[in-house]
């Protein structure tokens, strides 16, 4: 199968490209910066890399055309609420316009697209468990951007019959992810003996991204993903404070909390259904919050320890 991976070499990208590197054939598409910052990882895995920003639609199209992927999986985007707020013009140049430009290179090379999304778009769960069919009140910009990118691929489908599984994660963590919650105060924790929580009362759900992987390279495979949305989560919902209790146990180190306000737009309880991915994929994620912790604080502390 070949494949294209847009904004390939960040957290989730790497990991789908470990797992699909033996039975696919993959080209990267990738701004100049992160393709310089990943030359040995490029190297390892031999991988095609295409240098473009998908702000730039005729460099997208014409990438796409020249690769005819089978599948695309579009991981691209400006992510993270502060750095969304911060810079909401470059939000919806990336999440929303960039998003059109890859949707339109699915269309004239007639690719499948897989299009990750996020919990965001839902914002607080208002019953005992969210499903995709519940109404979508994003509570910040992140989740607004990527509701739009998902409305355009809807719209793409409706129009020009566009394939697509939409992909709406939650909060994805694991070995490598340094900008991410945990993994941020897991290296906080490591070399300077405190974490940082903003607020702390927040209700979360959490997945190990090795299960991310998995269910993306499902997805490229199994028509029965084929023009649907699902909520990719686990079994472990917790809050932040009960988040860094397990993780302070973990690490047999002392540790100072400091705690600080919460974000603004932050989503105070988030707990999805899975009972759609689980029925029509027979799919569900096998990492354990345990397991995972462990091989992320395992992963971590060696990395601390060399440097």
């Amino acid at each position: 199968m070949e494949v294209l991976l847009v904004g390939g070499l960040g957290f989730i990208g790497k990991y789908i490209i470990r797992l699909l590197a033996e039975s696919s054939s993959l080209t990267v598409l990738s701004d100049a910066e992160t393709v310089m910052k990943n030359q040995a990882f490029v190297k390892n895995y031999s991988l095609r890399v295409e240098v473009g920003d998908i702000q730039d639609g005729d460099r997208v199209k014409e990438v796409m055309i020249r690769e005819k992927p089978d599948a695309v999986i579009h991981l691209a985007a400006l992510t993270g609420l502060a750095r969304c707020d911060k810079n909401p013009s470059l939000a919806f140049s990336i999440n929303v316009f960039g998003t059109y430009n890859v949707i339109m290179g699915c269309v004239a090379s007639k690719s499948k697209l897989v299009f990750i999304s996020s919990r965001e778009v839902y914002g607080e769960t208002a019953s005992d468990r969210t499903r995709e069919e519940d109404p979508q009140v994003p509570n910040n910009l992140y989740g607004l951007t990527k509701l739009l990118g998902e409305r355009l691929v809807l719209w793409a489908a409706s129009r020009y019959g566009l394939d697509y599984t939409i992909l709406r994660l939650t909060n994805v963590y694991g070995p490598g992810g340094d900008q991410y919650n945990i993994q941020v105060m897991l290296q906080k924790a490591l070399k300077e003996g405190r974490i940082p929580i903003l607020g702390g009362r927040q209700r979360a759900n959490l997945i190990c991204v090795e299960d991310v992987a998995d269910v993306i390279a499902k997805c490229l495979v199994e028509p029965k993903a084929s023009r649907q949305t699902f909520n990719v989560g686990s079994r472990d919902d917790m809050t932040v404070e009960e988040i860094v209790t397990r993780l302070v146990s973990s690490l047999d180190i002392p540790v100072k909390i400091d705690r600080e306000a919460m974000r603004m737009g932050e989503t105070m309880n988030f707990r999805p259904s899975l009972e759609r991915i689980e029925r029509i994929l027979g799919w569900s994620a096998r990492t354990t919050f345990a397991e995972g912790m462990r091989k992320t604080v395992e992963w971590y502390r060696d990395r601390v320890r060399d440097s």
